[in-house]
């Protein structure tokens, strides 16, 4: 960081309008929805992982879903975050598989053996998964999500491979109402 740069940085960290001034930054060219931005803009952010006395740990990420009617822009607020997140991946739920968003077991003919492929989850660890369109999954691939979402951990098991992968993800997702 150059010392223009912190210059800059403390003087926004002066300023008390700075929350709303960065929630205006935040895709503005959509209309509205502050209280959302707020929410993508605070979970970009981050919380703060913290580990008690008796070893128990809490998370520090969040994970944010927007549901809204089609045509609201749930899906350009995902792009947007995609584009200021350190570390993200994108995927669509109509082409999302469990395995492709935890991790899967394939056969890898230039090994001449079985290979280990991480899914998304695994990829973003220690960043951000946009997941849009999440209504458009299988049930059984949005339940192949529950252990990275809840232990920040994927665990599988085939083709003689055992291995526990970190999956400290933060998920912004986005699907639209069932009615």
């Amino acid at each position: 960081i150059k010392e223009e740069e912190i210059i800059e940085i403390k003087k926004i960290g002066k300023d008390p309008k700075a929350l709303a001034r960065a929630v205006q930054s935040l895709a503005p060219s959509i209309y509205g929805h502050e209280k959302i931005k707020e929410a993508i803009l605070l979970q970009l952010l981050g919380g703060v992982r913290k580990e008690r006395s008796d070893g128990v740990v809490t998370r520090g990420d969040m994970h944010v879903l927007l549901i809204g009617d089609p045509g609201s822009g749930k899906s350009q607020l995902l792009k947007r975050a995609l584009v200021i997140a350190p570390k993200a991946r994108y995927v669509s739920g109509k082409g999302a598989s469990g395995a492709g968003l935890t991790a899967a077991v394939v056969k890898d003919e230039f090994l001449k053996g079985w290979a280990l492929e991480a899914g998304a989850l695994v990829l973003a660890n220690k960043g951000f998964c946009m997941i849009d369109e999440l209504d458009k999954m299988s049930k059984e691939d949005r339940s192949a999500m529950h252990e990275a979402l809840e232990q920040q951990t994927v665990t599988i098991s085939k083709a003689n491979i055992q291995a526990t992968l970190r999956a400290e993800t933060s998920v912004l997702a986005a699907a639209n109402p069932k009615y």
